[in-house]
């Protein structure tokens, strides 16, 4: 397996055990989860007589092509001004709980596959800001935003995968894990 791709990466909010709306979060650069787990230990006898390791929660690490202010305004909690468009941070501003998504490319013995990968539960951070000026050569800015994925109400559910011979089964799957008909 070889993967090749990233595309569609989709957001909804988390109200309850409902998602709202999916929409785009934008062109996908790059994505990551990093998974945490409680892992205990116990020794007897000298030796080790039981282990465990489950799931604790997840960073994940969304870098797109653009920081659009609405996708922004969404993921961080803030209402842009319906007039203006303004978008104005506040120190108060909270991040709702999203679900996440996306489908990744990749060669399974010479086949095109996409597994869809969703993410059930995600609050997002602020963003670092760095930007740099124009100068011999044009260098792409992206912007990369951050968040803590946890589990959804049943305690125990944190993300859902499934892999498809096309990109649309890989889709429709997506928009059944956000409750779209």
């Amino acid at each position: 397996m070889a993967k090749t791709g990233l595309q569609g990466i989709r957001y909804a909010v988390l109200t309850g055990d409902t998602y709202g709306t999916p929409a785009s979060a934008g062109k996908g650069v790059k994505c990551s989860v990093s998974v945490k787990n409680n892992d205990a230990k116990l020794y007897a006898d000298n030796a080790l007589a039981e282990s465990d390791s489950t799931f604790s929660s997840a960073s994940v690490s969304m870098e797109i092509d653009d920081d659009r202010q609405d996708v922004l305004a969404t993921l961080l909690g803030r209402t842009p001004d319906a007039t203006t468009g303004e978008v104005v941070r506040k120190a108060n501003d909270i991040a709702p709980y999203v679900g996440l998504g996306r489908v990744i490319t990749k060669i399974v013995g010479g086949v095109a596959k996409y597994k869809a990968e969703f993410i059930c539960k995600v609050k997002f951070k602020e963003p670092n800001q760095e930007d740099t000026t124009k100068s011999d050569s044009v260098t792409f800015g992206t912007v990369t935003l951050e968040g803590d994925a946890s589990t959804i109400s049943d305690g125990l559910t944190w993300s859902k995968t499934n892999t498809f011979d096309t990109l649309a089964e890989a889709v429709d799957y997506l928009d059944t894990c956000f409750g779209v008909a």
